[in-house]
C-alpha cells in the first residue's frame, strides 16, 4: 500500500511540474507603439524579451479614427544601432527587407525578422496608408538567446522522479528468475 501511495504521489508531482514549466515558459508578448502622421502603429513581439535569432512579430496599423488600415503594403527591416556595433561585423548586423502578410484581423500584419547579435536594434517599418507612404522606427533591445532554465529544470525533475518511481516499484527477483547457480543448495 505504501508503494502505491508513493507511486501515485510521484505521478501527480511529475504532472504538476510538467504543466507548471509549460506555463512559466509562455511569454505575454512585448508591445511598442508609435504615432506617425495620424497613424497608430503597434509592434508586438510574441515573447516578452526579444532574443537573437528569428522573432515573430505583428504590426497593427490604425488611422486617426482608430479604424484598422487594411490592404497596406508592409515592409520591415532591422538594423543594429551604430553605438552597439563597436566590435561586431557590420555586414552581419543588417537584415533583408521582409514583406509582411495580412494577419487574422483587419489592420494586422505578421512576419519574422532575424537579429544576428545582442544589443540595441531599430526595427524599420515602411507601409502604404490611404494618405501616402509612412515609415515608423521602433527601438528594440535584443538579448542573447539561451536555454530556458525553467523548462530544462522541469524536465530534469520529471526524469529524476521517473527513475525514483522505477527504483521503488521494482520487484525483487523471484526464485524462478534466479539462475541455476543460485538455486542449488
Amino acid at each position: 500500500m505504501k508503494n502505491k501511495l508513493i507511486k501515485r504521489l510521484s505521478i501527480i508531482s511529475a504532472l504538476v511540474l510538467t504543466l507548471s514549466t509549460s506555463v512559466l515558459a509562455a511569454g505575454g508578448g512585448k508591445n511598442i507603439e508609435q504615432q506617425v502622421d495620424g497613424v497608430k502603429a503597434t509592434l508586438t513581439f510574441t515573447e516578452d524579451k526579444v532574443k537573437t535569432g528569428e522573432n515573430k512579430l505583428t504590426l497593427k496599423l490604425y488611422d486617426d479614427k482608430d479604424k484598422p488600415i487594411v490592404n497596406a503594403n508592409v515592409n520591415v527591416s532591422v538594423e543594429m544601432d551604430k553605438d552597439s556595433m563597436s566590435d561586431m561585423n557590420m555586414d552581419s548586423s543588417k537584415s533583408d527587407i521582409v514583406q509582411f502578410k495580412k494577419g487574422y484581423k483587419d489592420g494586422e500584419y505578421v512576419g519574422t525578422v532575424k537579429f544576428s547579435d545582442k544589443g540595441k536594434w531599430k526595427v524599420k517599418t515602411n507601409f502604404m496608408a490611404s494618405n501616402g507612404e509612412k515609415m515608423a522606427d521602433f527601438n528594440v533591445d535584443v538579448i542573447s538567446s539561451g536555454p530556458n532554465w525553467f523548462v530544462v529544470g522541469g524536465f530534469l525533475v520529471v526524469i529524476t522522479l521517473i527513475i525514483v518511481i522505477a527504483g521503488i516499484t521494482k520487484k525483487p527477483p523471484t526464485t524462478n528468475q534466479l539462475g541455476p547457480e543460485l538455486i542449488t543448495s
